[in-house]
């Protein structure tokens, strides 16, 4: 569709151009353009990295490898071209090939992206957590399902009509057009998803949910329902879940003098939120965290009761609620790192 102009009363269209015309070339300026400006293709994604192959026995490389906000992988494939290639087989290629891809291999592969940007001082696991708003690394919640975008100028008969099939399949996979224009020296774009079209989407979105309902549906029929008993100076604590579990035997830690700061070891950084003061309250705790920093903030994610708010040092703690597989083992680690605990754990029989 043309883009016009108004002007003296009336429309004039802008000139057609293309990409080859003005010198845009597919690796140096579109791929540097998207991913500057990745929410032009689509919003809420977040760019791993570019010129991914982190693979062996191949030499391919995806574009631009994105997360979404469920986590998913999505592969961004470019073409300045008016065909399209074969960009849609390259694509399910690509899939293919990061669909294993796990949650430390692309922290490792994010953080290799920041540092050829020159970005030294991100630290790439934590970026990604912050993006998908999760306190801790989840690989059964990773990279479930990998997306598919199609970027060119235009799309052959062929492309179109594979991508529909591939939908039919319930795979998830759009086509993104982008039609250069010009208006004298001002260069635009006229992005627009022509497949599948804007007006399914609620229809797209309604199969998704259904799909992920059926795939939580499997994940409740295998969760972990373990629970713990805790010696906590010679106090027996029995039958604990794992929110539990963790509240006392962090209390238990910094009631005895063990720092937060010495736990994160253990922990990871991002179970913690603290501020510069001591608080008697959640109000007044969670006042002060809201106000100085720039993190959502989830109050249902945190142990910020007034009886569970942790202090030391002159500061003020509230530790995560959100724990998994990993409980009992990272509790055990750390009373074995500070026997003067006096505490042990075990796995309750019932």
């Amino acid at each position: 569709m043309a883009i016009f102009k108004l002007s003296d009363e009336k429309l004039i269209e802008l000139e057609k151009t293309s990409f080859a015309n003005e010198h845009i070339l597919e690796a140096r300026d579109l791929q540097k353009f998207i991913i500057n400006s990745i929410d032009a293709i689509e919003p809420g994604l977040y760019v791993l990295a570019s010129e991914f192959g982190d693979w062996e026995d191949s030499r391919r490389k995806v574009d631009i490898l994105c997360l979404d906000k469920a986590a998913n992988l999505v592969v961004v494939e470019l073409k300045r071209t008016e065909d399209g290639g074969h960009m849609e087989l390259q694509s399910i290629r690509y899939a293919s090939m990061v669909a294993h891809l796990t949650f430390d291999k692309a922290v490792k592969a994010h953080q290799s992206y920041l540092s050829r940007k020159g970005n030294h001082e991100t630290n790439a696991e934590a970026a990604i957590l912050e993006f998908l708003e999760w306190d801790e690394s989840n690989e059964d919640a990773f990279g479930n399902e990998v997306r598919i975008i199609l970027v060119s100028a235009d799309f052959s008969k062929e492309i179109t009509n594979s991508v529909l099939w591939l939908i039919d399949f319930e795979i998830d996979i759009k086509c993104i057009r982008i039609t250069p224009q010009k208006d004298g020296d001002r260069l635009y774009l006229d992005i627009q998803q022509i497949i599948p079209p804007p007006e399914t989407a609620d229809y797209q979105v309604k199969l998704r949910e259904k799909t992920t309902e059926q795939r939580q549906a499997r994940r409740e029929s295998n969760r972990d329902y373990t629970k713990f008993n805790l010696n906590l100076n010679g106090v027996i604590h029995k039958s604990l879940n794992k929110r539990e579990t963790m509240i006392l035997a962090i209390r238990h830690c910094v009631d005895s003098g063990i720092a937060p700061a010495l736990l994160i070891e253990f922990t990871g950084k991002g179970r913690w939120i603290s501020v510069d003061k001591i608080c008697k309250s959640t109000q007044e705790f969670e006042k002060k965290y809201i106000g100085l920093n720039k993190r959502k903030y989830d109050p249902a994610r945190w142990f910020n009761g007034d009886d569970q708010l942790l202090i030391f040092d002159g500061k003020t703690y509230a530790f995560s609620n959100q724990h998994g597989k990993g409980t009992g083992k990272m509790v055990s680690n750390i009373f074995s790192k500070y026997p003067e605990l006096n505490a042990t754990i075990e796995t309750c029989i019932e």
